[in-house]
């Protein structure tokens, strides 16, 4: 989840109506809106490393075992990866 600091607080609210209500003007909205951006776009490259590094195999070793469970780990893992790494709408 994504979360700024202003005046000391932790916020993770990145609606323009709830940061104008903060106090913040919009070069700071727009400052906190890039970082997200930013941040986001990070997530394609973490999310393909994770995938390479701990769903790959899982899913080697499902299509091997060919057993329900085996299956169910390996999408159990994904959509854990997918939590982790969320990603932009552009993306």
């Amino acid at each position: 989840m994504f979360t700024y600091i202003y005046k000391g607080a932790s916020h993770s609210n990145t609606s323009a109506e709830y940061m104008q209500n903060l106090g913040m003007d919009q070069e700071q909205i727009d400052s906190v809106l890039n970082q997200q951006q930013f941040e986001l776009s990070q997530n394609v490259e973490k999310r393909q490393a994770a995938y390479k590094a701990e769903s790959d195999p899982l899913f080697m070793e499902s299509q091997y075992d060919g057993t329900p469970e085996s299956h169910q780990k390996w999408q159990d893992k994904v959509a854990e990866i997918k939590a982790r790494y969320p990603l932009s709408e552009n993306a």
